[in-house]
C-alpha cells in the first residue's frame, strides 16, 4: 500500500488558486453548531471485502494517475446528489426512503470532470504558457469552472464497455474503455451532462470557524492540501488516522473531500480505494488532524449543486461570483455544454481549444455525419424526430467578445429549429477581439481625460489616437477572415500569387462550406447564411474561395435569382468597405434578388422598433443588408466616441483611398477621403452601388425610450428586432416553397 502511494504524492501535485478579487467568499451564518460532523449513515453500506462500511457510490481508486480533483470532486457531487435524494422525499407512510441499492450505476464521472478541467488549466506563474508534461490538474478552480461550463456525466464503474452514449466512463474501471482517449464531450454526453449542474460556489478561508459552519451548511469542502509520509500510515489496521508529526516532510499535494469533524480533526474522504482509511469504520475515509490542517491546508470551496431547470439553462449569475454585480441580476457565462455540436470556434484561423468554449478539428466532421442523416427539405418544423429542413449558419461580427457572442447563439438556438433548421455557429476571431478591445477602451479614457467628455473635438482626438492601432486591429481581423477560409499558412493564399487551383488551401470554414454545398447537392436541403458586422469579411471570403477552387461565383453559372446556393443571405449592419464588396458581395446580391426595381418605400411613422423595406418589391428579396435609419445611425455612439463602430471603422481602421503613386498632393493619409461602408445608412444615396432594393432599415431600437437618446452600439447590436425579421423572412420563404 505505501508503495502504491507514494507513486501519487509527487511534487508536481495541486497548486494554490491564484487571487481573483470576483471570487465570492463563504461567510458563516449564526446558526448554532453542532459537535461533530460525519458523512450521513444513510450513505454507507457494509463492504464484506473489508469489513468496513463503504460509501454507497464506492469508495474511488484514482490508481496511478494524476487525477485526484476530478475523483474528489466526482466524491463531493455524488455526495450532495444522495443528500439531494433523500431530502427531496420524506420518509413517510406514503413515501418510503429512496433505494439507494443502484446508487453505484448514477455515479458521476472523474474522468470527465478531470478532462473538462484541462481546458481552464492555466497558471500565472507558469512563463510563456508552459503546460506540466505529466498528468494532473494545477487548481481547484480549474476543476470548478470545468464543472460550470460542461457539466457532467455519469460513469460506467464496472469491467465492460458502456453502451449509453449519454455516459463518460472513467479509465480506472475499463482501462481499454471508449472514452479512453477523449478529450471532450459528444453531443450525446453533452446532453445528458446538463441534467447535472453547478448551482453556487464559494471561496473559504482557511479559518477553523468557517469549516466547521460550511461543514454544518454543505457537509462537503472541496480541499487541496500538502501531502507527506503520514498519509501513507493511515490504514484500517491503524485506525485511519494520518500520522502527525511526518518523519519525512511534505511529500506532493492532493485534493480530497473533507466530509466532517469531531474534537480530533476533520474527516476526509480520499480517493486511494476501499483499503486506505478506515477511520470510524469508514473506508477511504481518514482523520486529518486540527494541526496537520493548519499547517498544510491549501485551499477550500464549498459548492452547491443545481436544480435540474432545462428551461433556465443560461440564466444564471455566472462563472465568477457575484462580488461587484449592482442592479438587477442578469445571465451570466453560458455553459459550453448549451452549444455542443452547432459551433466552431477559431483565433487567426486556428481552433480554439481552451478556455471556456473549447472547439476541435473533429467537431464539424462528426457534425456532417449527424446532419447527413436528418436532413430532409420536406420535413416538418414541428416534428420530434429531429429531422432538418436544411442548415442557419450564422456568423457574429468580430466586435463583440466570445462570451456575449455565444450566449446570444444559445438564446436562438431554439427559435432557429422552430424554423426545422440545424443552428450553427461561427466564432471566427471573437476571443482575439475581446482582449484588443481593452486596448482600445484605455484610449478613449485617456482621449476624454484630456479633451473631457462630450467635448466637440473629442471624436477628431480619438480617430488620430487609435489610428496606429486601429489599423492594425482591423488588419489582423482581415486576415483572421481569410485564415478561416484559406488556412493558416504562414502567408495565404492570394489572388495574384497563382491560378493553379491544386496551390489553394482551404480553412477549416472552407472545408464547412464545400462540405454544405455538397449536402445541399445530395439531399436539396435549405442553406441560409446569416453574417452580422464584421462576419461580412467570412462571407466574401467564402465567395472568393468558392470563385477560385470551383469557379462557382462567376454571376454567369449562377441559376436565376441564385437559388442554387443559398436560399437567403442576410447581412447585418455589414463591416466591409466598398471597394471589398463590390468584388464578391454586391454581385451575388444582384443575381439572387434580380435588378434594382421598384419606387421608394415611405417611412414608417411607428415609434416601436420596425425593420422597413427601402423599395417596395413585388417578390421579396432573398438577399439583405439591415442598416439603421440616417436618423437611428445619427444617435449610436460606441464608448466615448460619438458616432458608430462603422463610423470609427472607416475614418480610422481601414485604410482610405490611396493618392495616385505621382500625385504632387502631400496631405498626410488620414486627410483622404474615407471608404463608405456597406452597412452605413448613406448605402442607399449611392445610385453607383446597386443594392437599393436589398435594402433594409431599422427605424428605432426597443431600448431607446426617446428619439434624441444616445444609444450605446451594444445596445444596437443586442436588439432583438433584425433578428426576429430574419427569422420572418426565412418563414416567409419556406411558405412560398423554393
Amino acid at each position: 500500500m505505501a508503495s502504491f502511494a507514494r507513486s501519487l504524492i509527487k511534487d508536481t501535485g495541486v497548486r494554490a488558486d491564484w487571487v481573483d478579487l470576483r471570487d465570492q467568499d463563504y461567510v458563516p451564518n449564526l446558526a448554532v453548531l453542532r459537535d461533530t460532523v460525519s458523512l450521513n449513515p444513510k450513505l454507507l453500506t457494509p463492504d464484506p471485502a473489508t469489513g468496513l462500511q463503504v460509501p454507497v457510490f464506492g469508495a474511488r481508486n484514482q490508481g496511478s494517475s494524476g487525477r485526484c480533483v476530478g475523483f474528489a470532486l466526482a466524491n463531493l457531487i455524488d455526495i450532495q446528489r444522495l443528500l439531494q435524494t433523500l431530502r427531496r422525499t420524506p420518509s413517510t407512510s406514503d413515501h418510503p426512503e429512496p433505494d439507494l441499492s443502484k446508487v453505484q450505476e448514477d455515479i458521476v464521472s472523474a474522468d470527465m470532470l478531470y478532462r473538462m478541467a484541462s481546458f481552464h488549466d492555466r497558471y500565472p506563474e507558469l512563463e510563456n504558457g508552459e503546460v506540466l508534461a505529466e498528468e494532473g490538474i494545477l487548481t481547484l478552480r480549474s476543476a470548478i469552472k470545468g464543472f460550470y461550463h460542461h457539466g457532467v456525466c455519469r460513469d460506467w464503474p464496472f469491467g465492460e464497455p458502456t453502451t449509453d452514449e449519454g455516459r463518460w466512463q472513467s479509465e480506472c474501471y475499463l482501462a481499454d474503455g471508449p472514452d479512453k482517449a477523449r478529450k471532450f464531450t459528444t453531443v450525446g454526453q453533452a446532453k445528458k451532462a446538463r441534467e447535472i449542474g453547478l448551482g453556487a460556489y464559494f471561496r473559504l478561508a482557511s479559518i477553523l470557524n468557517h469549516f466547521h459552519a460550511a461543514l454544518n451548511d454543505a457537509e462537503a469542502i472541496l480541499t487541496t492540501a500538502n501531502i507527506h509520509d503520514g498519509w501513507l500510515e493511515a490504514l484500517p489496521d491503524k485506525g485511519g488516522l494520518i500520522t502527525w508529526p511526518p518523519a519525512l516532510g511534505k511529500t506532493g499535494t492532493h485534493a480530497f473531500v473533507v466530509i466532517g469533524y469531531d474534537e480530533m480533526g476533520f474527516h476526509i474522504l480520499n480517493s486511494w480505494g476501499p483499503k486506505w482509511g478506515g477511520y470510524n469504520g469508514q473506508a477511504g475515509v481518514g482523520l486529518w488532524s486540527y494541526t496537520d490542517w493548519a499547517q498544510n491546508v491549501v485551499d477550500s470551496w464549498v459548492l452547491r449543486l443545481g436544480v435540474f431547470a432545462p428551461s433556465a439553462f443560461g440564466a444564471s449569475v455566472g462563472e465568477k461570483g457575484t462580488k461587484g454585480d449592482a442592479g438587477p441580476i442578469q445571465s451570466g457565462s453560458t455553459p459550453s455544454f448549451e452549444l455542443v455540436g452547432h459551433y466552431m470556434n477559431l483565433d487567426d484561423g486556428y481552433h480554439v481549444a481552451t478556455g471556456s468554449y473549447p472547439s476541435f478539428k473533429d467537431g464539424w466532421t462528426r457534425t456532417r455525419k449527424y446532419l447527413s442523416e436528418r436532413l430532409d427539405p420536406k420535413a416538418d418544423p414541428a416534428n420530434k424526430d429531429n429531422q432538418y429542413r436544411g442548415v442557419l449558419i450564422w456568423i457574429p461580427g468580430s466586435l463583440e467578445g466570445i462570451k456575449p457572442a455565444f450566449a446570444d447563439a444559445v438564446g436562438r438556438k431554439t427559435l432557429i429549429k422552430d424554423l426545422g433548421l440545424y443552428p450553427y455557429t461561427i466564432f471566427w476571431c471573437n476571443g482575439f477581439v475581446e482582449k484588443s478591445l481593452e486596448v482600445l477602451q484605455s484610449l478613449f479614457d485617456s482621449c476624454e481625460e484630456q479633451a473631457g467628455e462630450n467635448a466637440a473635438h473629442l471624436d477628431e482626438l480619438i480617430e488620430n489616437r487609435v489610428r496606429g492601432v486601429g489599423r492594425a486591429f482591423w488588419r489582423d481581423i482581415e486576415l483572421s477572415a481569410r485564415r478561416a477560409l484559406r488556412g493558416t499558412e504562414e502567408l495565404p493564399y492570394e489572388d495574384f500569387e497563382s491560378d493553379e487551383l491544386d496551390k489553394i488551401k482551404t480553412g477549416f470554414v472552407g472545408d464547412l462550406l464545400f462540405d454544405l454545398l455538397e449536402l445541399r447537392k445530395e439531399t436539396g436541403c435549405e442553406l441560409h447564411i446569416v453574417a452580422e458586422g464584421a462576419g461580412a469579411l467570412v462571407v466574401h471570403e467564402m465567395l472568393s474561395l468558392l470563385a477560385h477552387k470551383t469557379r462557382w461565383f462567376d454571376p454567369a453559372s449562377l441559376k436565376p435569382r441564385g437559388m442554387d446556393r443559398f436560399d437567403t443571405l442576410h447581412l447585418v449592419h455589414p463591416a466591409i468597405g466598398m471597394p471589398r464588396a463590390r468584388k464578391r458581395l454586391i454581385p451575388l446580391i444582384n443575381v439572387m434578388n434580380g435588378p434594382v426595381a421598384g419606387k421608394k418605400k415611405r417611412k414608417s411613422s411607428s415609434r416601436k422598433p420596425v425593420v422597413q423595406e427601402y423599395l417596395e418589391y413585388t417578390t421579396p428579396p432573398r438577399a439583405r443588408i439591415y442598416v439603421p435609419t440616417p436618423e437611428l445611425e445619427e444617435r449610436v455612439k460606441f464608448g466615448a466616441y460619438g458616432k458608430s463602430i462603422l463610423h470609427l471603422v472607416s475614418r480610422a481602421f481601414e485604410d482610405r483611398y490611396p493618392l495616385p503613386q505621382d500625385a504632387d498632393d502631400t496631405s498626410a493619409p488620414y486627410l483622404l477621403r474615407p471608404r463608405p461602408f456597406l452597412g452605413m445608412s448613406g448605402v442607399v444615396d449611392d445610385p453607383t452601388i446597386p443594392v437599393q432594393n436589398a435594402v433594409f432599415r431599422l427605424n428605432c431600437i426597443a431600448a431607446q425610450k426617446h428619439n434624441l437618446d444616445r444609444i450605446p452600439q451594444s445596445a444596437l447590436n443586442d436588439d432583438p428586432t433584425i433578428t426576429n425579421s430574419i427569422f420572418e423572412c426565412i418563414r416567409g420563404f419556406q411558405e412560398k416553397g423554393h
